[in-house]
């Protein structure tokens, strides 16, 4: 049996996850990386898209937005602005947000507000990994 190690997901409304998994994926600003127990150390950015845990020999996947997280050689604490469990997300309301965000977008002069030019991007990859999320079966 594989060696578990504690995940917890929080966002400013609580805790969204406290589970004892047997690996994490995770969308680092860097690209994705994986943890494992006995991991070395670190503390990085997450960026927006799906964080993936592996239970009892199933991956379970969250839609997870802007944050931090720590890798503790036994624990692993994601803080992030938004995260989303599949059942949490209904398709057609992720499709209907995304194509929102795509428009407010396309209205927006980079140049003249680039944090909320930057913010909405966020929003959008967010978006994007709810859509991907509610569309699995």
């Amino acid at each position: 049996m594989p060696e578990k190690f504690k995940v917890e997901v929080v966002t400013p409304q609580g805790v969204v996850l406290d589970k004892e998994v047997e690996e994490v994926i995770a969308p680092g600003i860097m690209g994705e990386f994986g943890v494992l127990i006995g991991h070395t150390p670190m503390l990085t950015f997450i960026k927006p898209g799906i964080l993936s845990y592996l239970e009892d020999g199933k991956f379970t996947r969250f839609a997870v937005g802007d944050g931090f997280c720590e890798v503790l050689k036994d624990a692993v604490t994601v803080l992030v602005e938004e995260a989303f469990a599949k059942d949490a997300v209904d398709a057609h309301e992720a499709s209907a947000e995304l194509k929102e965000l795509e428009h407010q977008l396309e209205g927006m002069d980079s140049t003249a507000d680039p944090e909320a030019y930057q913010a909405v991007q966020s929003k959008i990859k967010l978006a994007r990994a709810k859509v991907s999320l509610a569309g699995e079966s």
